[in-house]
């Protein structure tokens, strides 16, 4: 008999089959996120230059608890260089708001803009500030330091023998950061700039869960391995070695390799980059290729989830002296269940795909945060650009000057943040028509008495769920016959067999559950205390 899987009272998600022990009849279904049409913040405030710039850099958002309020922290440059151009000041903000929707700009007096310090910057050139992904690390207060509560890594240059450098930095409010003096954390060659952290454990999933990793935290740098003709954007991955210790966050694993492109992404590239042939500035079909320019990893019960960046290259700028490429860039699923072996989901289809040509976000998804759960929904921020990567080194002054009265006439748009939503749980479903469907699980081993699913069912149908034993066989009042229809679309449908909503016996011996659907969708359940 096979080992039970200890799900505990997490939820489990169905986005791919580990779970599942055999399914008939059901498909299985990605659901893309929807998206805003319009940003929800745009450059306006004077330092954001909203004459000459956007808001560039990584949005990270997160809620907090204590206050009440959506916090944003997002990047400001100005005019971005074209050939042979310097770099004008970037500028690290902060933002609040009530709904997630509407913000607003605190001035924090922290650091001056032509002379004054009524502004909601908390870095500049030079200083500490939020960068690849902002943790809270609320729940771990009390065990770590106060002032490192909120987390942020990014690029450290690099060192006097070449290799790359990655580092740390930490803050008590999110609004005053300091770098860690022992920079960097971990360096390599053929490192790239792209970082982005990920919380592991949550404070309701304290238990050690055989398979998944036990560490805390984890770090996703950009390496650079060779694949073809290419060095190309790829993904390592690292995690904390002191957890709960005084100087949380600051010891690594070496990183290893996790996620890199392979020939189907290639061929996938070819066809994006035809589609998208008329809003490409710079096109060459020898430097066509597909990269992964950054990954965000959250975990949902015990599923980590990725959203990759995929980077369709159009054109090597190294034909115009230059190091980078030319890109189109949206944004797929995959996930894991140990960190290093990641399956890709919904047959690599867009989960936040690039807009119309007019769109803001009409060349690159780009820079997104992690996902908020907003009621019954996960949000994502993101930066959606109404141009290809790196197209502005490409930029002759009069394409620069051309571009500029392109945005002051209102056909171009300069970067903004824009909100993507989906389902609580919901990216991918599995699903049943009229003619009706089943999957069974594999052994479980519960950690509750009751169970939850996260569905919706339409007029008409109908969702039952029969527990068995390890042999197969249906618990006594537990049948599918006893089974109480369950009807609606919610989060949390509570599944009851005639009076009862469980059993305790459950949590003391392994089951297998067989979900009978009919006109229903299925995205993940979980088992609850009595």
């Amino acid at each position: 008999m096979q080992r039970p899987v200890p799900v505990g009272t997490r939820v489990q998600l169905l986005v791919d089959d580990y779970l599942i022990g055999a399914s008939e009849g059901l498909a299985t279904t990605l659901h893309p996120m929807s998206k805003l049409p319009e940003p929800v913040l745009q450059a306006a405030a004077p330092w954001e230059r909203p004459e000459t710039g956007g808001l560039w850099g990584i949005p990270n958002a997160i809620y907090d608890p204590e206050d009440g309020l959506f916090k944003l922290w997002y990047n400001s440059l100005g005019t971005y260089p074209g050939r042979n151009q310097q770099r004008e000041p970037a500028y690290s903000c902060y933002a609040t708001s009530t709904d997630g929707l509407n913000w607003e700009r605190p001035e924090l007096g922290l650091f001056a803009h032509e002379d004054s310090t009524a502004n909601n910057i908390v870095g500049m050139n030079g200083t500490a500030s939020p960068n690849g992904g902002v943790l809270d690390s609320l729940e771990m207060v009390g065990l770590e330091p106060a002032e490192r509560r909120f987390k942020t890594c990014g690029s450290a240059g690099r060192d006097d023998s070449g290799q790359g450098c990655h580092g740390v930095s930490f803050s008590g409010d999110g609004i005053h950061w300091e770098r860690y003096d022992d920079n960097p954390v971990i360096r390599g060659f053929d490192r790239g700039d792209v970082i982005t952290a990920a919380k592991l454990r949550e404070a309701t999933f304290p238990e050690d869960i055989p398979g998944l990793p036990n560490a805390k935290y984890a770090l996703f740098p950009k390496v650079l391995p060779q694949l073809g003709r290419f060095k190309r954007r790829s993904f390592a991955m690292c995690t904390s070695e002191d957890d709960l210790g005084g100087n949380p966050f600051t010891q690594w694993t070496e990183p290893q390799l996790v996620l890199a492109p392979d020939l189907r992404d290639d061929e996938m590239a070819e066809e994006r980059l035809a589609a998208a042939k008329s809003i490409l500035l710079l096109d060459h079909p020898e430097d066509h290729r597909c990269e992964f320019y950054g990954v965000v990893v959250f975990r949902s019960g015990d599923t980590f989830l990725g959203l990759i960046w995929i980077y369709d290259a159009s054109y090597e700028c190294a034909r115009l002296g230059s190091n980078n490429q030319h890109a189109i860039v949206e944004v797929q699923l995959a996930a894991s269940r140990d960190l290093l072996h990641w399956k890709r989901l919904g047959g690599r289809q867009p989960v936040i795909a690039r807009g119309g040509p007019d769109a803001f976000d009409s060349h690159m998804i780009f820079y997104h945060s992690y996902p908020l759960a907003v009621g019954d929904e996960w949000w994502v921020y993101y930066v959606g650009f109404n141009e290809g990567h790196a197209a502005r080194w490409c930029y002759d002054e009069a394409m620069r000057q051309q571009y500029h009265a392109d945005v002051k006439a209102g056909r171009r748009h300069f970067p903004a943040i824009g909100l993507a939503k989906v389902r609580r749980e919901g990216f991918v479903s599995r699903d049943a028509g009229a003619d009706g469907g089943t999957l069974t699980t594999r052994l479980l081993q519960p950690g509750g008495s009751r169970l939850e699913v996260n569905a919706a069912v339409a007029d008409g149908g109908a969702l039952t769920v029969e527990v068995q034993d390890e042999r197969g066989a249906a618990l006594p009042g537990f049948g599918a016959a006893d089974c109480t229809p369950v009807t609606g679309d919610a989060l949390r449908h509570a599944v009851q067999w005639g009076d009862r909503r469980g059993d305790g016996g459950w949590t003391g011996r392994p089951v297998q559950l067989r979900f009978h659907l009919r006109d229903a969708s299925l995205y993940a359940f979980r088992f609850g205390e009595g």
